[in-house]
């Protein structure tokens, strides 16, 4: 399938839940198992860590407005990320593509994935819906020029899925985004731009399309398995980062915003939160 970019920008942080609605299902993004250009920090905050999240939504019970340091397993490099000029792969932290990921990472406590307790983990990104996403971490050793970016998401196809419900990647009310944001020096933070537009790049603001295609690997969970879902940003231009420790993300948002949709689902969410609030946010 294929999206061109909406030219419509995020809301600024406002301290309130925009969407809290199951209509929609889950979109989850998956992490990476390479280390890439000699990377010593991995998921495990005692590393330095790897993954950030952030969140615009009280009834989550986090702090809000404001990156956060969570704790992942070590075998986990962040957000997995593929960054290609033409044809060339000039960054790549999690092998789906190439076929060397570690061996048993995409299956749910692999006893052949070592020194991690469990392999792939995912993670919730929706922009206005619980309005919460993650961010991984990458370095470039030097100035990279990128024609497209390649994230990676689950998908089940199954609505009653207990990870991703009725997620459809194809529903034309959805909207996806990249963002690149640069670091906070000496405190492994992404720069807080005040809502969830990156500050170094957006696919917001930067022209391009997304498609989505079926890797053809699958996400075997501890009670479910999905499809492993490949979502390209190609750009209408080429792109290029310096050198430098970056953080990166996608994620979904839900277009047009009705307030009748909010309100009706206000009475299913608050029940649906209140259980998976503690484990829906991250996934092994």
């Amino acid at each position: 399938m294929v999206m061109a970019a909406s030219a419509a920008a995020y809301p600024a942080f406002n301290g309130q839940g925009d969407l809290e609605t199951a209509a929609y299902g889950y979109y989850y993004t998956v992490s990476g198992g390479l280390f890439p250009g000699g990377q010593t920090i991995n998921g495990d905050n005692a590393s330095g860590g790897t993954i950030r999240f952030v969140t615009d939504d009280p009834a989550w019970g986090y702090p809000i407005d404001a990156w956060q340091k969570d704790d992942w397993y070590a075998g986990n490099s962040g957000i997995a990320l593929t960054l290609r000029n033409g044809s060339a792969t000039v960054f790549d932290n999690n092998g789906i593509d190439s076929g060397t990921f570690p061996t048993g990472f995409y299956t749910y406590n692999s006893s052949t994935f070592p020194g991690s307790g469990a392999g792939v983990v995912v993670a919730y990104s929706m922009s206005n819906v619980w309005d919460w996403i993650y961010a991984g971490y990458f370095n470039l050793a030097s100035a990279t020029t990128i024609t497209s970016l390649e994230g990676y998401f689950v998908f089940s196809g199954d609505p009653n899925d207990g990870l991703t419900g009725p997620f459809d990647p194809n529903d034309p009310a959805l909207r996806y985004h990249m963002n690149i944001w640069s670091n906070i020096a000496g405190n492994l933070l992404p720069v807080n731009t005040g809502g969830f537009t990156g500050d170094v790049f957006s696919s917001l603001t930067t022209p391009g399309t997304f498609t989505w295609a079926d890797t053809g690997y699958d996400r075997t969970g501890s009670s479910s398995q999905q499809h492993i879902y490949r979502l390209t940003y190609t750009l209408n231009a080429p792109f290029t980062l310096q050198p430098g420790t970056y953080w990166f993300s996608h994620d979904v948002s839900v277009v047009p915003e009705p307030g009748t949709l909010a309100l009706l689902g206000l009475g299913v969410a608050a029940l649906v939160l209140s259980a998976r609030r503690s484990s829906m946010r991250r996934a092994s």
